[in-house]
């Protein structure tokens, strides 16, 4: 949210041309710096894990590797996504895998590889509009949709963002890292018709991922997949940063009165396990 109010701040107080000019600067550096840093991670642990001979270390950061060019996810929330399928998978907790929100499909083609891996059969489910990101509305903080509705240049998210259509997650599950479709379920729609129609087919839930963003969204998985999920199993949600996620969840476990632990992932989401 920083972010946010820093760019509402400085479109208040500059020109239009200079914020833009500044905005487009300022994300290229970002994105510049962002990769130069994780090359250096990825290679230099790659050596680290490689010299040391500890071969499941070197293929965990393979793995991500392979897929970091098709997600908005950084760093450190795929480690945790990774390691957190890998322990389900190693205690052998029954449930599939599920990511409401899938965009270009990095995240969800992570947590199938490992399920893929490590032969369980395991089914993994794959939830989008594969239209970008519903309207926010006023729970997700009035401030932010006040800005998108007068200009949509002051928001870092808005209608549309975080698009990955169909066809791009299918080719890259299927064609570009060559995983099988019997296990794999890409389910297009919106949350709200959509995981009311298949919660039952889904069944029992390991390891449910919310990246929805907004507070609807995200109220929509919780009500519609919490109870899916086994005791033991996690859930993870990725905006919990943002308010109307925060919300979102935090109401739900007010009136669940679920007293659990949400540990942070290092960029702004969260995840816990299910009592």
């Amino acid at each position: 949210m920083a972010f946010t109010r820093t760019q509402a701040a400085l479109k208040s107080l500059l020109p239009k041309w200079a914020f833009m000019l500044l905005y487009e600067v300022a994300s290229r550096v970002y994105r510049g710096l962002r990769w130069i840093v994780d090359e250096v991670y990825y290679s230099g642990s790659l050596l680290y894990y490689g010299f040391r001979k500890q071969s499941t270390n070197a293929k965990r950061i393979r793995t991500i590797y392979s897929i970091r060019r098709y997600t908005m996810v950084g760093r450190r929330g795929l480690l945790v996504t990774y390691d957190i399928a890998n322990k389900i998978e190693e205690g052998n907790i029954d449930g599939c895998f599920v990511e409401c929100g899938v965009a270009k499909g990095g995240c969800s083609a992570l947590m199938a590889i490992v399920a893929g891996d490590n032969k369980s059969g395991r089914k993994v489910w794959m939830f989008d509009s594969f239209e970008g990101l519903p309207e926010p509305t006023a729970e997700d903080e009035p401030t932010v949709v006040d800005l998108i509705r007068q200009d949509k240049s002051r928001s870092a998210l808005q209608k549309g963002y975080c698009l990955g259509t169909y066809e791009q997650v299918s080719n890259l599950l299927f064609s570009a890292l060559g995983l099988g479709r019997e296990n794999i379920f890409l389910v297009k729609g919106w949350f709200q018709d959509t995981l009311p129609e298949h919660k039952d087919r889904i069944g029992e839930i390991s390891f449910l991922r919310i990246d929805g963003d907004w507070y609807e969204s995200t109220k929509c998985c919780l009500e519609n997949l919490y109870d899916n999920v086994v005791a033991g199993g996690y859930v993870l949600v990725d905006d919990y940063h943002l308010p109307g996620c925060r919300k979102a969840v935090d109401e739900f476990l007010y009136k669940r009165r679920l007293n659990v632990k949400l540990t942070p992932d290092g960029r702004g989401g969260g995840y816990f396990v299910k009592p």
